[in-house]
């Protein structure tokens, strides 16, 4: 292999492995597989492995996908320790009632609700929240769209439906698998949202997930369904004297909240030492049109409940959990070797930083790319403008958990809330209420709707992409920018117009310095084409000291009046730096870009052509995939086309970019920066194959315009000249040498001339 042909393969490697670590960095899954001989190692609480409430008819033997033996999220902590006033009760356990498929709440017709909540006897829990307004595709959006209107207009047989399977499920009931550890065996259970997992009495736990089935499809559960969405649960002692009733009730409220109103009443002459432990808002489903996968789990808190109890702001840097790194704890916690080590894995709230600063939880949310599931503590709406309540959810949950199950690469998350311990007195009742969200991450809800607005919920919202470039993304820019795109949408009814026009304003607001930078490179250039001769006789004169070359050189540039640094013409560059990344976040998460079309939808006349046909997900100019696979990094829905436009603007951009190769570089590096040139055509297009059309098509336009405005600054430069300003010469200080001596004799002559003048004289000033 030749010297020439080994450089160009080592910098080829080196870009590459560059590339595949920076991307695995920011969107890998970073996760690995905790090994079958480490699960005997693992933390177990109480010694069960299990999920409370598993029962003979819940077991799956799946045969692999199963969760080690670790402690499951809702597996309580070390039993608190009993109040004197209170006594253990032996037996204790949910009195058997015979099941029936639960009713529903809500309605799948958007004219009549805004989801539909199905409900699972299992913990009485939600088993699929179903939103009616929002469906998978752009195209099933169109058709649904199409539907309401004609029958708005009266049309007897308006345009049908998409199948139901194209509704969009905000999440469902997901299987929790474990490994018994008396039989070895893999268990599995269905865990609906927010599901009652155990409730705790003097200290003895007791399932609330409790369920069997026979033969016959019958079966019995803990639960009794008492109307749609309202369920009621007694607890008895050995003797099946009644303990204590619990009550769930779900209402429906507006705007996608509902109200969850949980109470446990003391049905016995003596005080109850009750603690509360349920499932939490877990891992969303991920979005279909994804570039990359941004499921979190978000915190809103009180800095300071004391002084400003209705003071909250939305958790971001510590206080944000991306769902990689959340695997990645649950990965450690299973090898943890000790308890406090492991609970420090699993717990999400408290956590250090909440610890240290003092923090008090006040919601708790799962969020995916355009949808939220949350809890937060109940408030009284007196009116748009007043609300009144305890802003802190503390009362309710002083502890958040984590855990996953399932398969690499198929995980589910699963949280699992504790309430702080209660004693309820004789006869009496305790409630652990809260709200629940369950809906898109749009402003117009999350910031003027209440209570949530009280609860600063539109901290929900957050463009950016991953923790890893958190420090550069600046939320009030992303936040201008889309509030301007939001207003030129007012104007042109249109948002692939919108972004075409915000690309205009941008490169208008920058063209000054793009202007100054280019007429920099192009002078530089010049200069450094009218030093090549002496810089090549350097060349040859020190051919083997780089050092006195380099010195040189600098010599002969500051003789002529040129600064390198002056002319790199890299300030534009930086200067949109920030820009970029904020509108790379902005339209990746603006939720008003969901399944909207560009240019009015002009494209979709076309035997419904889904190209630009939702600006949230790729251009698909050829087709789009009736179900979307991945490809290493990328999510795969369809044939674009605009990434590979962009490959060939990229091409003749540089062209006219690019600054002139430097006679003072190296043969070598010449070859570097051609192979540069090449990887930055190919690469972004590579990297952009799946990113949303609106980004792609803000990116075309930018370096569209890019190109028409260096032929303009080019056609300007032609006329000017590009002659640096030649270096003006220091004045010499008068009366003093050069050298150190002479400078020394000079000033000691003025000292002996002031010395002889004496001091200055000083007058007083008439009055």
């Amino acid at each position: 292999m030749t010297p020439q042909l080994r450089r160009v393969v080592i910098t080829l490697a080196v870009i590459g492995l560059a590339t595949g670590v920076a991307l695995v960095t920011v969107v890998g899954p970073g996760r690995t597989k905790t090994p079958a001989s480490e699960a005997s190692e693992s933390v177990t609480a109480e010694g069960t492995g299990a999920p409370p409430g598993a029962a003979a008819g819940d077991v799956d033997e799946t045969g692999g996908a199963a969760r080690p033996d670790a402690a499951p999220p809702t597996e309580p902590p070390p039993p608190p320790v009993a109040s004197p006033t209170v006594e253990a009760i032996e037996g204790l356990h949910g009195a058997w009632v015979p099941a029936a498929a639960p009713q529903t709440l809500g309605s799948l017709d958007p004219r009549q609700a805004v989801m539909e909540v199905k409900f699972s006897l299992q913990g009485a829990a939600i088993e699929q929240i179903t939103l009616s307004k929002y469906w998978l595709t752009a195209a099933d959006s169109r058709a649904a769209r199409a539907h309401y209107e004609a029958l708005d207009r009266g049309v007897r047989q308006p345009p049908p439906l998409p199948p139901e399977g194209h509704r969009y499920i905000l999440q469902k009931a997901q299987p929790f698998s474990w490994i018994d550890l008396e039989t070895g065996q893999v268990r599995q259970v269905l865990v609906g949202m927010l599901a009652a997992n155990t409730i705790r009495i003097n200290g003895e736990a007791v399932s609330l997930m409790a369920g069997e089935t026979d033969g016959d499809g019958e079966g019995r559960t803990v639960w009794k369904e008492m109307a749609a969405g309202v369920f009621e649960s007694t607890i008895v002692d050995g003797n099946e004297n009644p303990v204590a009733r619990i009550e769930r009730r779900f209402e429906l409220t507006v705007d996608y909240k509902l109200a969850l109103s949980q109470s446990v009443t003391n049905l016995t002459d003596d005080p109850l030492e009750v603690l509360w432990i349920q499932y939490g808002p877990g891992g969303l489903i991920a979005d279909r049109s994804r570039y990359l996968d941004m499921r979190r789990f978000r915190f809103g808190y009180l800095p300071d409940a004391v002084g400003f109890p209705e003071m909250v702001a939305s958790g971001n840097g510590d206080l944000l959990v991306e769902r990689r790194k959340a695997l990645k704890r649950v990965d450690k916690s299973r090898t943890a070797q000790d308890g406090a080590r492991w609970a420090e894995l699993l717990s999400l709230w408290p956590n250090e930083t909440s610890i240290k600063k003092g923090y008090e939880l006040s919601w708790f949310a799962s969020t995916n790319r355009y949808f939220a599931l949350a809890v937060y503590p109940p408030l009284d709406v007196a009116s748009p403008n007043v609300v009144q309540g305890n802003r802190s959810l503390s009362s309710v949950v002083s502890e958040i958990r984590l855990d996953a199950s399932g398969a690499k690469g198929d995980e589910v998350l699963f949280t699992g809330l504790y309430s702080p311990s209660r004693v309820i007195p004789a006869r009496e009742q305790t409630t652990f209420d809260m709200g629940v969200y369950a809906g898109p991450l749009e402003r117009e809800i999350l910031a003027k709707k209440q209570p949530l607005a009280a609860l600063r919920m539109q901290g929900l919202i957050l463009y950016q992409m991953s923790a890893f470039c958190a420090v550069c993304t600046f939320q009030w820019l992303a936040r201008g920018l889309l509030e301007f795109l939001s207003a030129v949408h007012f104007v042109v009814a249109d948002w692939g117009v919108a972004i075409i026009l915000l690309v205009v304003v941008v490169r208008t607001l920058l063209h000054p310095l793009t202007k100054k930078a280019q007429i920099n490179m192009q002078r530089f250039g010049k200069v450094m084409g009218d030093l090549k001769p002496e810089i090549e006789k350097l060349q040859k004169k020190y051919p083997n000291d780089p050092k006195k070359l380099q010195q040189e050189q600098m010599r002969l540039m500051r003789e002529r009046g040129v600064n390198p640094f002056q002319f790199l013409g890299c300030l534009p560059m930086f200067l949109q730096m920030p820009i970029w990344i904020a509108l790379y976040a902005m339209l990746y998460f603006a939720f008003e870009l969901r399944h909207q079309p560009a240019f009015w939808g002009g494209f979709q006349l076309f035997w419904d052509w889904p190209f630009l046909a939702d600006l949230s997900a790729a251009d698909h100019f050829f087709w789009e995939f009736a179900q979307p696979f991945k490809f290493f990094l990328w999510n795969v829905t369809g044939i674009n086309a605009l990434p590979i436009l962009l490959g060939v603007v990229f091409f003749i951009q540089q062209k006219y970019m690019s600054p002139p190769p430097s006679p003072s570089m190296t043969p070598e590096q010449i070859q570097q920066q051609k192979i540069m040139k090449v990887m930055m055509v190919v690469m972004f297009p590579v990297m952009l194959y799946s990113a949303p059309s609106g980004l792609t098509l803000y990116i075309c336009t930018s370096s569209f315009l890019g190109i028409i405005e260096s032929r303009y600054i080019r056609q300007h430069i032609n006329e000017m000249d590009l002659n640096p300003p030649k270096p003006k010469d220091k004045p010499k200080r008068k009366g003093k040498g050069k050298d150190l001596q002479a400078r020394m004799y000079a000033d000691a002559l003025e000292r002996a001339k002031q010395k002889r003048k004496g001091p200055p004289k000083k007058y007083k000033k008439r009055k």
